[in-house]
């Protein structure tokens, strides 16, 4: 993949995101790869983690489309979570790929979020699709277990808005184009920390990445318990950007 550093440099100087996790941008135009911002319909970010890489694909000031994980730093081996979204951000699949496979639980969801169809992978081979709509209301009762205890952060939710009011760079709307809702979901782990933060509908690059800067960022929480034990817990988060 092409690197376009002095676009890189001045682009993450622009929407302001932590510069030291992404190791690429590239700018696609009708032709290709193009370094004239002007000819370009998309770009390509890649991040760099402890031990992996993603790639992000987005249209110039629109949502996300996709959200790839791999292995290597060419790009080459899908390791991870993969995340598609439709043109209006919200998320229309998600999943993993181990050494190029699929593998474990795919999740299909309509235009409201809910989850419409599920498979199931084993080394790339599909073994079981559900529809969770076909799923008895005896059987489904008996999968979900009620949390004792929620995850808290701080004394409750009023200091959770409180940390987001106080760290969120609300003033990136200004350089967005329309503003709106981001929307993420993350794990809260048994350690309190928030982890597996990912998109569940994106608005464009400068403010999904800002949504999920704060969160990856936050404090610690007090983890849930179930069962008299501590436990993993999801939450969603929504964040509204508004358009002065």
């Amino acid at each position: 993949m092409k690197k376009i550093c002095f676009l890189c440099f001045c682009f993450l100087l622009t929407v302001n995101v932590n510069a030291q996790e992404i190791v690429n941008l590239v700018l696609v135009g009708d032709k290709g790869v193009t370094e004239n911002i002007k000819e370009a319909h998309s770009f390509i970010v890649v991040k760099k983690y402890p031990g992996s890489y993603q790639r992000l694909d987005y249209k110039i000031s629109a949502p996300l489309e996709r959200l790839r994980s791999y292995s290597d730093s060419t790009l080459e081996v899908l390791q991870g979570n993969y995340y598609e979204y439709a043109s209006d951000g919200k998320i229309t699949q998600s999943g993993g790929y181990q050494n190029n496979l699929k593998e474990d639980d795919w999740y299909y969801y309509n235009d409201t979020g809910k989850v419409i169809l599920e498979e199931k992978y084993v080394n790339g081979v599909l073994i079981k699709t559900i529809n969770p709509d076909t799923i008895k209301k005896e059987e489904r009762a008996g999968a979900i277990q009620a949390v004792e205890k929620e995850a808290t952060f701080g004394k409750g939710d009023r200091d959770w808005i409180k940390y987001l009011s106080k760290n969120l760079n609300a003033d990136l709307a200004i350089n967005s184009v329309n503003g709106g809702e981001v929307r993420v979901m993350f794990v809260v782990n048994k350690e309190g920390k928030c982890v597996d933060v990912h998109l569940k509908k994106s608005v464009e690059f400068i403010l999904d990445e800002e949504v999920i800067r704060i969160i990856e960022k936050s404090p610690q929480w007090q983890p849930a318990i179930q069962n008299g034990r501590i436990v993993n817990a999801y939450r969603v988060q929504p964040i509204t950007f508004t358009k002065q």
